[in-house]
């Protein structure tokens, strides 16, 4: 951030005696027998002050997971009450999908009967994002919010949040089409190792553009923006740190992958040994319906503990970007009440003394 002229920072040093800034004349040497000055010892750097469940500096990523965690278990009846009711649609549309497949579909559908609920697994993550987002902002302040509360703060921005989860998950789906299309085709004719060839490219367009628009949903809410304006906000806030954001989001996604395998892992092996695995067209009628069940129940356990954990750590890079770029933590700060950062309010006047107007 630049300074403007004659700004001068909170807590800078005063000029030194003798200079033409202090105003008073310089003090005299020090005799020859002076001792000596001891050892010099560098200062501790800043913690930063923690009003919430983070400092408000620029956090590390060993912060921002934990930060993540704190916040979906201090506020666990906000967090879940959210996720499960998306998590519970999302299953419930995978387990149609997965007995659609089991009556009537190929081996070829079956393969990619987890990708058919793709669209509405990144809708539902925008929009939990979104509403966890006023959540997380009183949580940097050191308030509790309720789920009453959450829902109160965060139903004025429901329908733009949903408009821009709507073309949040068209621009993604758009960048998969094209280059996914040569992958189904090579699937049909059986070619094997071109399309493990051509999986990762093809991934690389998605991965790039979601990055980029990851902040989009905390933006909205909690700068009160547009849609389209959230989308050019998001862009803007990455730009210079996609690397850095991509490095967080992946580590992160591979700790809550694991906890999401812990939940659904055993579900699969149960519907293994049933003999109706999910998604396979060639079961029973009672296991395939028992096995989809099970893995239902399952995924809708896992999206509830891991949707909002996403969320969080989406809420807490979002303000961390903006600590970095844009000293968010000052703003914080005063909104806190921290001593030293509020902004006194102005004198009463006295009695008799002339006051210009708009004072």
């Amino acid at each position: 951030m630049t300074e403007t002229p004659g700004w001068t920072s909170p807590g800078s040093p005063e000029p030194a005696p003798g200079t033409p800034e202090s105003g008073h004349p310089a003090p005299p040497a020090p005799p020859a027998t002076a001792a000596p000055l001891p050892p010099y010892s560098a200062p501790a750097p800043p913690t930063g002050p923690k009003p919430g469940i983070v400092p408000l500096r620029p956090l590390g990523f060993a912060e921002l997971m934990d930060g993540a965690f704190a916040l979906v278990r201090r506020y666990w009846k906000t967090a879940f009450g959210l996720s499960l009711v998306l998590a519970c649609t999302l299953e419930l549309v995978q387990a149609g999908v997965s007995w659609w497949i089991h009556v009537d579909g190929t081996q070829l559908q079956a393969t990619f009967s987890s990708y058919y609920t793709l669209p509405l697994a990144m809708l539902a993550g925008v929009v939990a994002t979104g509403l966890l987002t006023p959540v997380i902002g009183n949580s940097l302040l050191g308030r509790d919010t309720g789920p009453k509360e959450a829902w109160a703060q965060a139903r004025p921005h429901l329908g733009r949040l949903l408009g821009l989860a709507l073309l949040l998950t068209l621009i993604l789906l758009g960048s998969l089409a094209v280059p996914i299309v040569p992958l189904f085709l090579l699937a049909a004719a059986g070619d094997a190792p071109g399309l493990l060839l051509l999986v990762l490219p093809a991934l690389v367009p998605a991965l790039w553009i979601w990055i980029k628009l990851s902040f989009a949903a905390p933006a909205l809410v909690l700068e009160r923006q547009g849609v389209l304006g959230a989308i050019k906000r998001s862009w803007h806030l990455v730009r210079g740190s996609w690397w850095r954001i991509f490095g967080t989001t992946t580590l992160f996604g591979l700790a809550v992958g694991l906890l999401s395998a812990v939940l659904t892992v055993p579900g699969e092996i149960v519907a293994m040994l049933i003999g109706g695995t999910p998604g396979t067209p060639d079961a029973s009628d009672g296991a395939a319906a028992i096995s989809i069940g099970i893995m239902a129940v399952c995924g809708a356990l896992a999206n509830t503990l891991t949707v909002p954990l996403t969320g969080a750590l989406l809420g807490l890079l979002y303000v961390d970007q903006r600590i970095r770029r844009e000293a968010l933590d000052l703003e914080l700060a005063r909104a806190a009440g921290l001593p030293g950062h509020y902004t006194p309010a102005p004198a009463p006047p006295v009695p008799g003394q002339y006051t210009p107007p708009g004072a």
